[in-house]
Order: structure tokens, then C-alpha cells, then sequence
């Protein structure tokens, strides 16, 4: 492990555990009610989140502390709500923390293609030394207060079904704007073209664009069903979601309100997750039912795709992300995975 990211893990302690520490005593808790925005609708995984944190939170603070949702983009994409954060002008937020690496560029590493092979190895990673560290990195104006799920990415087009890796081949894909998504698509043989979510569905709908790649649930959510005609399940990326507050606010809140809103952010955890997970079981055979053309990627065709991503991981380690930090996070999947055997 590289020396500046091992002192990092040495010394870092984040906020529920040193709040953890205070002696017992009656909890202060003011009048206060966040504005928590995000892209996605009230459908999501995202919402369902966000409306357990709240419950949670209120229900520490004996219903001082509430959080309003402004779900949908109804506040601007994502890059508008971060630097809305930074500016103290929303409160919180949720999003893929690939979408940060343009402010820390660490959060690259958890973008890098095919990195996880299930849920497990991606909530270990994130659980333990290495994603607390990597929260430590988070933009300046922000503080991170912990990680939930967004799920592994699939490929929809209205063109063809992609089978196999020539199938991607001439794709126009809209991505996220994020590096470490555009180069893994370009790889891939497809077209990216970076784009706020918020303009996906006109883009699809207008044909600006042949397809987009998403986790199922947000496919469905988001009735990309009713412009796009094939999604393939190609699992290429896992993107968690990192939950975020302004700094500015943060620093208004006294010991007792830090306390209890970081323990609710992590209490929400285990049920966002299964929300998510859930919602993207079940959505594959609902999307099936509406019309949607479904197809698996066959073990051998997924291990080409995987083989033909390498060189770009590499580029990517490189280039954006830094090759100490993500050997120390091969290192860490490696340990993982050891012991599961």
C-alpha cells in the first residue's frame, strides 16, 4: 500500500465514531430542515433512501432534524446540485461518486470497468479501510457520510441486442460525465457521448442518441422502456452512491445533530441497498413484460468484454486515477476474495 494513501488509512476516523465517543448527557437538537436534492425520481432506489434517512434522522432527533426532497432534477443535474452544495444553497445529496473525479480525482478508481464481480466484494471494499479513506478525499465544501447502491450498469439501445462484444461496435451511448465511464464505453468499441441525465430521455427519445447504459431499476423508473427497444445485461460497471452534505451546513450543526445524522446515514445503508437490489431483481422480468427485449451475456462473450477492457483499466489507472491507490484497491478485492474461499 502506497505510503500517503497508508497514513491516510492510519489516521482517518470519520464523524460517527469520533461523535460516538461523546459522554452521555441530553441531546441538543435545533430546528432544522435539510434540502436533500437528487436526479432521480420518487420511484427510485435513490428516493427510498432518502425518505428511510429522513425517517431515521427524525425520529433521533425527536422530529427537529427533517430532510425535504427535491427528487427528479428538480433542483438541476448533478454537477449543478454539487456546487449547489458547495454554496450552502442545498443541504444534501446522493450520486454515483464517479461523477466527483473532476473535484477528487480518487473517486475515478471506483469507476474502473469490471471491477467487481457481485454485490459482496463491492460492499466490503466500500465498508471498510479503503472506501472510509477514499471519503476522506471528498471535494472541498463537502463532507461524505456514507456509501449506498446504485448497482452494476447494462446497455440498452434502440438498434440491436448486444450479444457479443462486436455488438457494441458504432453504438452512440450517452454516459455520465465521468471520464473513467466514457473511456470504458469507448473501449468497448461504442460511441460515448457524455450527458446530464436530466437530457437523457429526449436525447433517446429524438434519436440523439442509440442507447444509454444504466442500472435495470433506473431503466425502469425512468421508462426508458418506452424509447428504447433492447437491454443487455452487461454488467460492465458498479456504481455505489455516496451520500453527501455541504460543509457549510455541516459546520452549523452542534455535536448532537452531527451525531445523529451521521448514524442515520449509515443505519439507512443496509436498507437502501436491499431497496436497490431488489428493485433490480424484480425489474428485469417487469421490463420483460413491458416489451422490453432482454438478453444475458454469455459467461464466455461477458470474459471477452472483460479481457478487451483491461488495456483501457490500465489507461485509466495511469491517466486519472493513480496506479499506488488502485493497486491498493486490487489488493484489498484480492484479500476479499481470498477469504471468501
Amino acid at each position: 500500500m502506497n505510503a500517503s494513501f497508508k497514513t491516510l488509512l492510519g489516521c482517518m476516523i470519520l464523524p460517527v465514531f469520533v461523535l460516538g465517543t461523546l459522554p452521555s448527557q441530553a441531546a441538543e437538537f435545533r430546528d432544522k430542515t435539510f434540502k436533500f436534492a437528487h436526479v432521480q425520481p420518487k420511484e427510485s432506489h435513490f428516493e427510498a433512501g432518502v425518505q428511510k434517512f429522513a425517517e431515521l434522522l427524525a425520529q433521533k432527533s425527536n422530529n427537529k432534524l427533517k430532510i425535504k426532497s427535491f427528487p427528479g432534477g428538480m433542483l438541476g443535474g448533478d454537477m449543478q446540485t454539487v456546487s449547489a452544495l458547495q454554496g450552502g444553497t442545498v443541504d444534501m445529496t446522493t450520486l454515483p461518486p464517479g461523477l466527483l473525479v473532476g473535484l477528487s480525482k480518487e473517486f475515478a478508481v471506483l469507476d474502473m470497468p469490471f471491477l467487481f464481480n457481485n454485490f459482496e466484494e463491492a460492499d466490503t471494499l466500500l465498508d471498510g479501510p479503503i472506501g472510509a479513506a477514499l471519503m476522506e478525499k471528498s471535494p472541498q465544501g463537502l463532507v461524505g457520510l456514507v456509501y449506498w447502491d446504485h448497482g452494476f450498469r447494462n446497455l440498452s439501445n434502440s438498434k440491436r441486442p448486444v450479444n457479443k462484444l462486436e455488438d457494441f461496435d458504432g453504438l452512440k451511448i450517452r454516459v455520465s460525465q465521468s471520464p473513467m465511464i466514457i473511456e470504458s464505453i469507448k473501449g468497448l468499441g461504442a460511441n460515448a457521448l457524455p450527458m446530464a441525465f436530466t437530457e437523457l430521455y429526449t436525447a433517446l427519445e429524438t434519436k440523439a442518441v442509440d442507447g444509454q447504459e444504466n442500472p435495470t431499476a433506473v431503466f425502469e423508473v425512468n421508462k426508458f422502456y418506452e424509447v428504447q427497444k433492447y437491454l443487455s445485461l452487461t454488467r460492465h460497471q458498479y456504481n455505489p452512491l455516496i451520500v453527501l452534505i455541504s460543509k457549510k451546513t455541516w459546520d452549523q450543526l452542534n455535536a448532537d445533530e452531527r451525531k445523529v445524522v451521521s448514524e442515520a446515514a449509515q443505519e439507512t445503508r443496509i436498507y437502501q441497498r436491499k431497496v436497490s437490489r431488489d428493485m433490480e431483481a424484480k425489474s428485469v422480468e417487469s421490463l420483460k413484460k413491458k416489451g422490453t427485449l432482454v438478453n444475458e451475456v454469455s459467461p464466455q462473450e461477458f470474459a471477452r468484454m472483460r479481457e478487451k477492457s483491461a488495456p483501457v483499466a490500465d489507461k485509466l489507472a495511469k491517466e486519472f486515477v493513480g496506479e499506488a491507490i488502485t493497486k491498493d484497491v486490487y489488493a484489498e478485492l484480492a484479500k476479499i476474495r481470498a477469504a471468501k474461499k
